[in-house]
């Protein structure tokens, strides 16, 4: 599709919405024309859902996101001191507490903390699907991709409390017979890398106007490669139960934290309009088109002098001759005006179509003529 008939079918979809959503009015004419010649790309009516988490829930200011990056390194930084010092908190809490601060361990505040983050997950998706669904010039449908996120977000959730993977793995294991890695994770490897690769991939193609969503994405799919690595290939010796654990649950820290971040990008979008970036006025270019331009006229007008000059000197010239030359007597005759006539003469142009009043007159002479 050309970009004038997309932009034309983006200003026709956003002038529908808008007057069924009784904004027309605000839509004022300084508004039409935006600097970045995009557009209003998002149509929220009023009282919906979308609207009202975009203009008053998400985030707007930057300490939001960043907080929450912060948050999210504090908090690996904690699981992972509470599980260095499991021996002497268990000493001084009791046994029961070494379940809780082990972060190997399938009852673990680690564990709590990944099965709740995804929980958050799932709930945040479900807000910027809101939004993202109000988008004008959203043809092919991607905000769907936030439903899948969503669902995605709370199967990783039950996932982390329960290991269903695992569960799933041994039972393809068994009813095909095929086990080539341990634990049968090649099951679980496949299926696992295949949704995530689907849903990631197109989660970060649609979040990657806003640099810092993307940059915590991409940062949070590492972690998780990590997280999967880690355990298969004994990253960390001893410690690859930790250091597994600990990067599942960065890296399920860090997409909330992109998430967040998208969000505030959206409230600003849709504050603004304008999704993509104004285009930059060169100033330079344009003055040197004009001194250009300029001095193309001066050259113009310089050349165009003399020659002016002489046709006035030629003009001067000619009515001197004819303020000179007698003027011949004429004398007033009568004639009868058959002097120099001619039947084929009509006019100088004589193909060319009677006015109105000359269609009237002609008609008003053919009816006194059958009168007469």
């Amino acid at each position: 599709m050309s970009g004038a008939r997309q932009g034309r079918r983006r200003r026709i979809l956003q002038e529908e919405v808008l007057s069924a959503s009784r904004e027309l009015a605000a839509h004022s004419p300084a508004d039409e024309q935006p600097t970045g010649g995009e557009g209003r790309r998002y149509a929220l009516p009023e009282g919906s859902v979308g609207g009202a988490l975009a203009k008053r829930h998400f985030p707007s200011q930057l300490l939001v996101p960043v907080a929450t990056v912060v948050g999210s390194i504090a908090t690996v930084a904690g699981l992972g001191a509470l599980h260095i010092y499991r021996q002497s908190i268990s000493g001084a809490c009791g046994p029961a507490s070494l379940a809780v601060v082990d972060a190997s361990s399938p009852t673990s505040l680690a564990t709590w903390v990944a099965s709740a983050t995804m929980l958050a997950v799932a709930f945040l998706s479900v807000a910027i699907f809101a939004v993202r669904r109000r988008r004008v010039d959203d043809y092919k449908g991607r905000h769907r991709l936030w439903r899948a996120s969503a669902v995605l977000s709370v199967l990783l959730s039950i996932d982390a409390v329960t290991g269903l993977h695992a569960v799933v793995a041994a039972k393809l294991a068994s009813a095909t017979g095929i086990q080539l890695l341990t634990g049968e994770a090649e099951w679980w490897l496949v299926l696992g890398g295949l949704a995530m690769a689907w849903v990631g991939v197109r989660v970060l193609l649609d979040t990657k106007e806003s640099k810092l969503a993307m940059s915590l994405l991409v940062a949070g799919a590492v972690a998780g490669g990590v997280a999967v690595l880690a355990p298969l290939a004994g990253i960390g010796g001893a410690a690859a139960p930790l250091v597994g654990k600990l990067a599942q649950v960065g890296c399920y820290l860090l997409t909330a934290a992109s998430l967040v971040s998208y969000m505030r990008f959206l409230r600003h979008d849709v504050a603004a309009g304008v999704a993509t970036k104004p285009q930059k006025s060169r100033p330079e270019v344009k003055i040197a088109k004009e001194t250009t331009t300029a001095s193309k006229k001066d050259s113009e007008s310089d050349s165009q002098q003399p020659e002016d000059k002489q046709s006035n000197r030629q003009r001067r010239a000619e009515r001197k001759k004819q303020a000179a030359e007698p003027v011949a007597e004429t004398k007033a005759q009568w004639t009868d005006g058959s002097d120099g006539y001619s039947e084929d003469y009509d006019d100088d142009r004589p193909n060319r179509k009677l006015s109105k009043s000359e269609r009237k007159r002609l008609r008003q002479q053919k009816a006194n003529r059958r009168a007469a």
